[in-house]
């Protein structure tokens, strides 16, 4: 069965956070971006605003695009914004004890029919799931770098994914 995404959340900014938060908005879809603070945040924000400007000077978007894809990411340093969307995906460091606190967390907060994801390219995801009260929803969703580029995403189950 599909289900469709309208809003989604990114935590974690760093080069792999920023760039599928610029994946998912450039789809279209509206974005909750969350760091741990506000130094990590304006850091993200630059990366995101970089990437989106030399695709301008590519000619891959336009200036009205470009305004647009950044209208629909919203920032902040507060995992709450979660409450309500569809789909979070984690970018955090590869730490299990950082991933696992962060899905504790996200499992308490977001609705029970959201998905959460963890970009992680090594760590298991099952380790990862056993920390929320929700592991049937959880996923491995890796993007590959740079996310903006590759149009490549591996989605990875485990034996409790519904």
């Amino acid at each position: 069965m599909a289900r469709e995404f309208h809003k989604v959340g990114v935590v974690g900014l760093g080069t792999m956070g920023a760039g599928i938060v610029e994946v998912f908005a450039r789809s279209g879809l509206t974005v909750l971006a969350v760091e741990k603070d506000d130094t990590a945040l304006a850091r993200g924000r630059a990366h995101l605003e970089g990437s989106v400007a030399r695709g301008v000077e590519r000619g891959k978007l336009t200036t009205e695009e470009q305004a647009a894809l950044l209208d629909r990411v919203s920032f902040g340093t507060d995992l709450s914004v979660m409450a309500d969307v569809d789909l979070v995906v984690e970018a955090v460091p590869e730490q299990l004890d950082l991933k696992r606190e962060v899905f504790n967390k996200l499992g308490s907060i977001c609705k029970p029919e959201t998905i959460l994801a963890s970009n992680t390219s090594s760590l298991s995801i099952t380790e990862i799931a056993v920390s929320t009260d929700r592991p049937g929803k959880v996923v491995g969703m890796h993007f590959f770098n740079p996310a903006p580029v590759m149009k490549l995403v591996e989605v990875i189950r485990t034996v409790v994914t519904e």
